[in-house]
């Protein structure tokens, strides 16, 4: 039985979605189209060729959907928003298609029309016929489920009820249908809060799947999440190792990126340029500064680089890079490391110390460290006022801003909404007084200039938290941080306004299967090791590699001999082609002229209940050459030769009726076939 929607369902789920997702301007229009093809008269006359058109322009609006996802959205987090955003536009996208469907003759679409494969093909598969209706109206109810409003649940059940509701068996009464309807939503309940638990889980896997492979530190551009609302999603997973010297407890700011200039709410690296570095020795040792005096402290980093290529996390003082295997080692005029060319693994070590005051990256006193942004320049002037730090000397400016960061405003990684005429810097500043890192980096940077102190903006990670399954330090995803770069005693220094206390506040929100994720990233890591091996000088011992495998190759031998053999039995003689009965039947041949000129019976759709659609089954003759044709293929006793040669003489009257049309006569009088 195919499924059919009774009048007006179609319609309700539309305004369902519109609902949900805000988009009923564009909902109700939809609704009235659709609804409307059975009270218009006309109808389109196309082809194969106009059907696969539309199909084509279905799939270029899902094109253009992804091109805006990846190119607007794809740097501007909460990342999975956008991907909801993109699954409650489904029933705009499929809407082409399906009002065609209905204001078309064809009336339906064929498998060819929806897949390129099938198009020349003209095989069984590429002309079954296909109805969208029950497919839209599933694809609604997705849809519509994107949104975090209520009362999605009752919204549904209502919707799925209406649809079984009008296909149910008439033995069934209404209240007995209800009372299980019922019955069915209450079980419901519980099962659709595990699915939204389930989903959630999903949703933080997918996200930093999507991170994990899609975003790295832009040496160009940092997009923030200021101004965001709702709690900020962040991955657990591993990012870089760390191992310092003995003794050595860190924690460690590792910057990867610098950027100089601020507008809504994005951070650019303007003015920047890259020079490259000649490696030294033995083509793995890089020096980017000349050596400084005294001792270095010395740490060794891992970290994976996606296709050879990415950023280098380092603290701000290095000067030397050893056991770096890239072919090719890049520094912007902000300091900012990129590698390229090299294995998709590096473990090197890094050498650093606090140069001396007249070292270091010079600034020449350039607008952009000082530049303020033309929106919250006036409220930032306001605050630097009201704390007393005009005219003040950059320390002491520098240590009263850290005071009034850390001192009157909390962590946080629920994100505000911007109240009514303020910027999201603003509300920040004036009145939630509460964010991440990089609310308190942007107002760190931006008071600093305001107070005439040359301030940059950075990014990179935050290492603190000790491994022990791994006995080393590691950096995860969601310790990616932010902070600001002061230009203080002549060098640029890390000023890092954050309370410290926002790694414990994550830590505290971590699931109880992070172990899980752990021993997963460990376990890939070591693959990795194992891996490019080569490229880090990590060759070790490979014999128990081919020993191993010899073994194994030895019990696979011992066990396909101790198998039993069989056997093979001789070739069978081709089994003899069934008859099926009522094969003969000439009636097949109505069928087929019906089938090229009125268009193929669907699958599951009765024979009389095709005739009756098409108009055919009350000319004379029709219903009895049906009847007796269905009685050859189905009834066990099948048709005596006097009912078949009357059949064949219904099928050649109707034969000739339609060679020559004029003279129709009417089928010869029989008796109708009993059943």
């Amino acid at each position: 039985m195919r499924l059919t929607l009774p009048p007006g369902l179609l319609a309700a789920a539309l305004l369902f979605w519109g609902w949900r997702t805000e988009l009923w301007p564009l909902a109700l229009p939809i609704a009235l189209i659709l609804e409307a093809a059975p009270y218009v008269h006309w109808r389109w006359a196309l082809g194969d060729k106009e059907l696969m058109r539309v199909i084509d322009l279905t799939a270029l609006l899902w094109v253009g959907a992804l091109i805006l996802l990846f190119t607007r959205y794809l740097n501007q987090p909460p990342l999975a928003t956008h991907l909801y955003t993109l699954a409650s536009w489904v029933p705009l996208l499929l809407f082409p298609p399906l009002a065609i469907q209905r204001y078309s003759t064809a009336g339906t679409f064929r498998m060819g029309h929806l897949f390129y494969s099938l198009r020349r093909s003209g095989g069984e598969l590429a002309q079954q016929r296909l109805r969208l209706d029950v497919a839209y109206f599933v694809a609604c109810l997705l849809a519509a489920s994107v949104t975090t409003q209520a009362l999605y649940l009752p919204g549904a059940g209502l919707l799925l009820l209406w649809a079984l509701f009008a296909r149910r068996s008439r033995r069934y009464r209404w209240p007995l249908v209800l009372t299980l309807a019922l019955i069915a939503g209450l079980a419901a309940w519980p099962a659709s809060l595990g699915l939204h638990r389930l989903q959630l889980n999903l949703e933080d896997t997918f996200t930093e799947w999507f991170q994990d492979w899609f975003t790295d530190f832009d040496p160009y551009r940092s997009s923030t999440s200021l101004g965001d609302i709702g709690e900020l999603k962040l991955s657990d997973r591993v990012a870089l190792r760390l191992k310092p010297m003995p003794g050595d407890r860190g924690p460690w700011l590792l910057r990867a990126a610098t950027y100089n200039s601020y507008f809504d709410r994005v951070w650019l690296a303007k003015g920047v340029h890259f020079t490259q570095l000649d490696p030294q020795g033995d083509g793995r040792e890089w020096l980017l500064n000349p050596a400084p005096e005294g001792e270095s402290r010395r740490i060794n980093i891992t970290q994976e680089l996606r296709q050879g290529t990415g950023m280098l996390p380092l603290p701000l003082d290095a000067w030397r890079l050893e056991q770096l295997p890239v072919g090719e080692l890049q520094r912007s005029s902000l300091g900012a490391l990129k590698a390229s060319d090299g294995p998709g693994l590096v473990h090197y070590g890094v050498e650093y110390k606090t140069p001396s005051p007249t070292s270091g990256e010079g600034w020449g006193g350039g607008e952009l460290d000082l530049a303020l942004p033309r929106r919250e320049q006036a409220t930032l002037q306001r605050l630097v006022s009201e704390l007393g730090l005009t005219g003040q000397p950059p320390a002491i400016a520098a240590a009263k801003i850290h005071a009034f960061l850390l001192g009157q405003f909390r962590y946080s990684l629920d994100l505000p909404a911007p109240a009514a005429g303020l910027t999201a810097l603003e509300t920040f500043l004036l009145q939630a007084k509460a964010g991440h890192c990089e609310y308190f980096a942007t107002a760190a940077v931006l008071l600093l200039r305001a107070a005439g102190v040359p301030a940059r903006y950075a990014t990179g990670f935050s290492v603190s938290e000790y491994s022990e399954l791994e006995g080393t330090y590691i950096a995860r995803r969601r310790h990616a941080h932010a902070w600001a770069l002061i230009w203080l005693d002549g060098r640029w220094q890390d000023f890092d306004a954050t309370p410290p206390d926002w790694t414990s506040f994550e830590e505290a929100q971590t699931p109880w299967w992070q172990q899980l994720g752990d021993l997963r990233d460990w376990l890939s890591h070591q693959f990795n090791r194992w891996r490019w091996r080569e490229a880090s000088d990590d060759e070790g011992d490979n014999r128990w590699l081919w020993g191993s495998a010899g073994l194994l190759t030895v019990l696979l031998f011992w066990r396909l001999l101790r198998r039993q053999r069989v056997r093979r039995p001789p070739a069978q003689p081709a089994m003899l082609a069934v008859i099926h009965p009522g094969a003969a039947s000439p009636f097949y041949q109505v069928l087929e002229q019906l089938a090229v000129h009125r268009g193929s019976r669907p699958l599951g759709e009765t024979l009389e209940s095709w005739l009756r659609r098409i108009g055919v089954w009350e000319m004379p003759g029709m219903a009895d050459m049906a009847n007796w044709h269905q009685r050859w293929r189905f009834d066990p006793v099948g048709l005596s030769t006097q009912e078949q040669q009357q059949l064949a003489e219904a099928v050649a009257v109707y034969a000739n009726s339609l060679a020559h049309p004029a003279t129709v006569r009417a089928a010869p009088e029989h008796s109708t076939p009993t059943h």
